[in-house]
C-alpha cells in the first residue's frame, strides 16, 4: 500500500495533515486498497501519515530552494551584486537572503509553496525571534507553478506572526517550530517596500488576480487590484 500511495501521489496527499485525522477520514482509494489487500483500517492511516511525511520532506527542500533562487534572480536583475543567498552556505542566520539596496540591508526569510488554495508554512523559533529583533527582516512567500517557476510574491504581516505564535507555558518545555496557516488577510502583495521605479514595472507583467491568462491562481494571494499593481511577476515579461 505504501508503494501504491507513493507512486500515485494523489492530490489530497499534500493536505492529509488537515484532511485525515483518523481512520474514519481515509479517502475511498485507501479504503479500496485496504479491502483488496486484507488490511485493517489502522494500517491505512499509518501508511498515509508515513508517506505524506516522507514526500513532504523531500519536496519541501526542492520547493524551498526554488523559491529562494527565483527571488534572488529577480532582485539581482534590478540590483546586480547586491544580493547574497546566505542560506546556500549557512542556515543559521534566521533568514535566507540579504539584499544591500540604497544604504539599507534587508533580510528576507523565504517560504515557497505550490499549493493553490492553502498557504501553510513552518517558522522556527530562531527565525521568529530574529524577525522580531530585526526591523529590516521580512518574511516573503513565493508562489510556484508545477515546474517550480515563481509566479508571485507576498509579504507576511509580521504582527500576525507574533499574534498567532505559540506561547510557552513553562520553562521546562518551549516551542521550537510553529506551523502557520495564513490567508490573504495576513499578506500584502509584492515587494512594495523596495525602491522600485516606474520603469521597472513596464518590464514585467503585473499581477492582477482573476485577469491573468497564464500561471496558477493562488487563492491565498491578496486580490486587491490597487495593492497588487505593485507586484512585478518573477519571469520573462
Amino acid at each position: 500500500m505504501a508503494s501504491l500511495l507513493e507512486v500515485s501521489n494523489p492530490p489530497w496527499l499534500e493536505n492529509s495533515d488537515v484532511l485525515v485525522h483518523s481512520s474514519d477520514d481515509l479517502p475511498q482509494d485507501i479504503n479500496r486498497w485496504q479491502e483488496l489487500l486484507g488490511l485493517p483500517p489502522s494500517s491505512g492511516f499509518r501508511v498515509v501519515r508515513r508517506i505524506s511525511g516522507k514526500i513532504d520532506l523531500v519536496r519541501r527542500a526542492q520547493i524551498g530552494n526554488a523559491g529562494e533562487v527565483a527571488l534572488c534572480m529577480l532582485l539581482e536583475a534590478k540590483w546586480p551584486g547586491a544580493i547574497n543567498h546566505v542560506a546556500e552556505r549557512d542556515d543559521g542566520f534566521g533568514y535566507d537572503v540579504s539584499a544591500s539596496i540604497q544604504n539599507c540591508e534587508w533580510h528576507f526569510e523565504v517560504k515557497s509553496t505550490t499549493r493553490r488554495g492553502r498557504l501553510s508554512f513552518f517558522l522556527s523559533r530562531h527565525e521568529f525571534e530574529t524577525g522580531l529583533a530585526d526591523n529590516y527582516w521580512k518574511l516573503l512567500v513565493v508562489g510556484l507553478d508545477d515546474e517550480l517557476r515563481a509566479t508571485c510574491v507576498a509579504e507576511v504581516d509580521k504582527s500576525a506572526l507574533k499574534k498567532f505564535a505559540p506561547a510557552d507555558r513553562t520553562t521546562a518545555a518551549i516551542w521550537a517550530t510553529a506551523r502557520y496557516d495564513f490567508g490573504e488577510g495576513q499578506l500584502s502583495p509584492g515587494l512594495s517596500f523596495l525602491p522600485w521605479e516606474q520603469a521597472d514595472f513596464r518590464t514585467h507583467r503585473l499581477l492582477t488576480q482573476g485577469t491573468r491568462d497564464q500561471g496558477p491562481n493562488f487563492s491565498w494571494m491578496p486580490t486587491d487590484a490597487g495593492r497588487a499593481a505593485a507586484l512585478p511577476i518573477l519571469g520573462p515579461p
